[in-house]
């Protein structure tokens, strides 16, 4: 059953704030479109300027992820800012996120089995999305995408293209025909490289790193949440380098970990503290819980833990390296293994769902003839250095789309967005209306 056929509950409430008008929309949805039975709610906030008009375009924003809410702004600078110069903006909620029926351990139990879960990837948000367009009686309307937001846009462009007229990339697209275990080789090698420029931008790190990581291996350090911290949960903290601070924050964490308590080492309370918040999933374990499903269906097979599998295979990440004598040692970036649902509490709810769905087999969620014969015009940052999203296979992607222009560029990382997205946002929007 095709969204925007299938009636929904749609409740909206207006307030100011900011200077703008505030919209809430909250509206009832089916959690599986082809077979209605069980229903979540949906949220969207639109903000729009004073002067904006029932004509003034929309622009609805999807978040990077998966997992992650949309933003809640206190405050009207980057990308937002410019972009209400010209639309309507929608922050939509995706499903199992923010108001619409957030998903974590603290939830009803009933909600986090195989079923509901393997229901929140991108065909299902983009359902959603139609049915709040149709809801809301736009015809068509423009959309921006960071990350995973950008893989949920090519789903849309594949599903409903008559829906978009701009689309709006940043932070990568899609590889549409290639396994997850070809994308995890190529983000392996693309965070070795920076890796290595990170130890040559901070060039104590390598030894502070094996330092801390031969502790651990020797010590009962324990998070402030109580588990013991391991060295192979401690080296996921290179997600971090794929971030435009990324290598000042890591820098800042490593320069005194430790105290000496008569010639015993022992990591401080305030560096136990920081990595608790830097590893923990309690604020979002859909990231985790559904991260390589993302990947599933553009060819046959499950993802079977690709990142867990293709780490063995790339010198430097293997899980049981030791930090005293192996040559290379590093640290892990965005990749999800399946130990960290023994060791995070925050996912230990979810071990047995979340190896359910590696080991699923999951319908395409692209398109190719849609993309090549999509109405919408589009522009994509493609960032050189992405971690991410490694930029071969977004242009492979772009390629693909009938007239989406890129924009490759190595002066920001993946969160380029988050760093300068007033430039960004103004320079695609340019770009689509060259």
């Amino acid at each position: 059953m095709e969204p925007g056929h299938t009636p929904v509950d749609l409740q909206t409430t207006t307030r100011r704030a900011f200077g703008l008008s505030v919209r809430e929309h909250t509206m009832t949805v089916p959690w599986d479109w082809h077979n209605p039975g069980g229903t979540l709610e949906v949220f969207a906030r639109e903000l729009a300027a004073e002067d904006a008009g029932p004509d003034t375009p929309v622009l609805l924003f999807l978040q990077g992820g998966p997992g992650n809410p949309a933003p809640r702004p206190v405050e009207l600078g980057g990308w937002l800012g410019e972009a209400l110069r010209h639309h309507r903006i929608l922050l939509l909620d995706q499903r199992g996120t923010g108001r619409s029926t957030r998903l974590d351990r603290h939830a009803d139990e009933t909600l986090l089995d195989a079923a509901h879960l393997s229901l929140l990837r991108a065909d299902s948000i983009v359902a959603d999305a139609e049915a709040l367009r149709a809801g809301l009686g736009v015809d068509r309307w423009d959309v921006l995408g960071q990350s995973f937001g950008g893989f949920c846009i090519t789903t849309y462009l594949s599903r409903h293209p008559e829906s978009i007229r701009y689309a709006y990339f940043t932070g990568g697209l899609p590889a549409i025909d290639v396994h997850a275990d070809e994308v995890y080789r190529a983000t392996f090698a693309r965070l070795a490289a920076r890796h290595e420029a990170f130890y040559r931008t901070v060039p104590w790190a390598e030894r502070r790193i094996r330092e801390i990581c031969h502790h651990l291996n020797n010590s009962d350090e324990r998070l402030p949440t109580g588990e013991r911290l391991s060295s192979r949960r401690f080296r996921t903290i290179g997600i971090e380098l794929g971030r435009a601070t990324g290598f000042h924050s890591l820098a800042h964490l490593l320069d005194a970990p430790f105290h000496d308590v008569r010639g015993e080492k022992r990591l401080r309370g305030d560096t136990l503290a920081e990595l608790g918040q830097r590893l923990s999933f309690e604020a979002n374990p859909l990231y985790a819980v559904v991260h390589e499903s993302i990947y599933g269906g553009s060819t046959p097979g499950p993802t079977a833990w690709a990142a867990n599998c293709v780490r063995e295979e790339v010198e430097g990440f293997e899980e049981n390296l030791d930090p005293v004598r192996d040559e290379k040692f590093h640290l892990t970036g965005e990749h999800i293994f399946p130990w960290q649902f023994e060791e995070d509490p925050a996912l230990v709810p979810f071990r047995r769902v979340a190896e359910d769905l590696a080991q699923r087999e999951w319908p395409r969620l692209y398109d190719e003839a849609s993309l090549a014969g999509a109405p919408a015009t589009g522009a994509a940052a493609v960032y050189v250095d992405d971690i991410y999203v490694p930029m071969e296979h977004s242009l492979a992607t772009a390629a693909r789309i009938r007239d989406l222009r890129p924009w490759i560029t190595n002066e920001h990382q993946h969160d380029g967005l988050r760093a300068d997205g007033e430039n960004i946002f103004r320079r695609l929007h340019a770009m689509v209306r060259g």
